[in-house]
């Protein structure tokens, strides 16, 4: 397995991780902890800005982490949508359930699906490549952007 192949399928595998860690981000963006600024009167504080939404909107569109994440996880959605019904089900499995001790592993994966190691193989090349395929168009419409 060559080392592209082996991080594109941590990424795969990570997609819950993206939306969790993409979800945080965009909170702390919108609720940002505050100190009190000592305005105890009840009235409005003086200075500051007027428009937070329009600033918060600009943070989360800036923030290039949260923007990683949130295209990471667009990529493997359209990846999932792409994929016949055998390779989504192979990939719910394989890359995005992954519950217990025996996560990700090849043997038990092929087990539950009913095929055979090497056929799992060959669907985990089919999706990780139509992965890189989505992740190169959204390079591609980046530069083109």
């Amino acid at each position: 397995m060559s080392d592209k192949f082996k991080e594109l399928e941590v990424k795969l595998s990570k997609y819950k991780w993206y939306l969790k860690e993409a979800k945080q981000l965009e909170l702390s963006i919108r609720y940002p902890y505050q100190l009190a600024d000592g305005n105890v009167g009840g009235g409005k504080s003086s200075g500051g800005d007027n428009d937070k939404l329009l600033s918060t909107l600009i943070k989360i569109d800036e923030n290039e982490v949260l923007n990683k994440y949130v295209k990471i996880g667009q990529a493997i959605e359209r990846t999932f949508a792409e994929l016949p019904e055998h390779l989504q089900e192979a990939m719910m499995e394989f890359y995005i359930n992954r519950k217990g001790h025996y996560r990700g592993h090849p043997k038990r994966c092929a087990a539950k699906l009913n095929v055979d190691v090497s056929t799992l193989y060959r669907w985990r090349t089919e999706i990780v490549t139509e992965f890189d395929r989505q992740l190169q168009k959204d390079e591609k419409n980046k530069e083109e952007s």
